[in-house]
């Protein structure tokens, strides 16, 4: 059996099939496998540069999928499966692999694969994948049970900031809990969370203007959940006042450290959009500054784009109340919706934040390069700075200055820190940028 790739025209490969007759292929080749011949399987996350995939129709998606499917047949094998999950989604199966290792060359070669854009009819489509790899041998071993741990992979490469990450052999290590909900829940209740801070950088004059407070699991505890899944979880659960009570409660104690040693900053929190929908939203976060002796002026509430046109109406009165209060408020991941343009007047708004997508893309796709450029013209026109997420390379930062842009907030300044980390960085980021 051939396990390199590319393979041959003799070996073509005939893998396109459903999601059923993938698993059931998984099982069966989860069956066969053994010391001689390992299974590997990949779930691969396009993170596309276009954000019209809900709005294609059923001939465009197919049309999408076939051009890609083409792009992707040379290197598979006769005996490899492939299936689309969802427009920005698929599962490979890698049967008879000599060793597992011939799994990460085959991500490599996927990789490669998708450096080079699509041409669709709305412009070029860019990727910036990320895959899960999960490879056989493994004890008691079911294609569910693959599938989340190349599923887990895929989502750690992610928050990591990795292209690829390779399931590790401890199964339970790889895989979420069943009790989930309560082991979230009992991490809340016990404070055990952890808060982590990334800068936002003025460019005109190289301070950093504010900083972004994260949520994170506790490195320490012996469950890895990450942190999309801590969200969802969250969300779904009814955790997300615990959540972002106890978030505040950690920005204000450190922030009230940060001030005593020099440094004063805007502190932005995540707002999800459930707590938009309560009535009592403005009186919790004013009651919270109180104890803490804080104005509500040194804290940002960063809200999702989606989040604010669920309704527009309520969403209205709850954001002129927190403003009224003095609160800064911003609109985060902007460009990701459908209604920014008719709604944005009606809020009020300190600032605009364009999704890291975006960013990441504008380099190289003029599509993306022009989304950004709309959005900082469209917020200079409302008189609102904006903020670019997720850069990452120093011609990115060029062109966003040359656009305008403000702040810049990113791995090319910094990734996200702990309190004490970030204090040292922001003193020593000050003084190699003194004037």
């Amino acid at each position: 059996m051939n396990t390199q790739f590319p393979v041959s025209a003799e070996d073509e490969p005939l893998c396109l099939c459903s999601c059923s007759e993938f698993s059931e292929k998984l099982q069966a080749e989860i069956t066969l496998a053994n010391g001689n011949q390992n299974l590997g399987l990949m779930i691969v996350n396009l993170q596309r540069s276009d954000r019209i995939a809900a709005l294609m129709s059923e001939k465009q998606a197919s049309q999408w999928q076939e051009s890609l499917w083409l792009r992707l047949k040379p290197i598979l094998r006769s005996r490899d499966r492939m299936v689309f999950v969802s427009p920005n989604e698929f599962w490979l199966m890698l049967p008879g692999l000599s060793v597992p290792a011939l799994a990460i060359l085959a991500a490599h070669r996927v990789l490669g694969v998708l450096e080079t854009p699509i041409v669709a009819e709305s412009g070029n489509v860019y990727f910036t994948p990320c895959i899960g790899i999960a490879c056989t041998p493994f004890e008691d071993l079911n294609a569910l049970t693959m599938l989340r741990m190349a599923d887990n992979a895929q989502k750690k490469a992610l928050d990591e900031h990795q292209k690829f990450c390779v399931a590790s052999s401890d199964i339970k290590a790889n895989l979420l809990p069943e009790n989930l909900p309560k082991l979230v829940a009992e991490v809340i209740e016990a404070n055990g969370l952890n808060v982590v801070y990334q800068p936002k950088v003025q460019l005109d004059t190289m301070r950093v203007h504010s900083v972004e407070a994260l949520v994170r699991w506790p490195s320490d505890h012996p469950e890895y959940i990450p942190v999309n899944v801590l969200i969802e979880t969250v969300e779904r659960c009814g955790l997300v006042e615990a959540l972002t009570l106890q978030v505040l409660n950690t920005v204000l104690r450190e922030s009230s450290q940060w001030k005593a040693a020099g440094l004063d900053v805007l502190i932005w929190v995540n707002l999800s959009a459930r707590l938009l929908s309560q009535a009592h939203l403005s009186a919790t976060l004013a009651h919270k500054m109180d104890i803490w002796l804080t104005h509500p002026s040194k804290i940002g509430l960063e809200i999702t784009e989606s989040a604010l046109i669920q309704d527009v109406t309520q969403t209205t009165e709850v954001l002129s109340e927190l403003k009224r209060l003095g609160f800064h408020l911003s609109i985060d991941d902007f460009g990701t919706g459908y209604s920014s343009f008719a709604y944005l007047r009606r809020f009020p708004i300190d600032e605009l934040k364009v999704d890291k997508l975006f960013v990441q893309g504008m380099t190289e796709s003029l599509q993306d390069r022009q989304i950004v450029k709309s959005i900082i013209d469209l917020a200079h026109n409302f008189g609102l700075p904006v903020v670019a997420e997720g850069v990452e390379e120093e011609k990115t930062l060029i062109a966003l200055k040359g656009m305008g842009c403000e702040q810049i907030q990113g791995f090319y300044f910094a990734k996200p820190m702990p309190a004490q980390e970030l204090l040292a960085w922001c003193a020593e980021f000050h003084r190699l940028h003194a004037v």
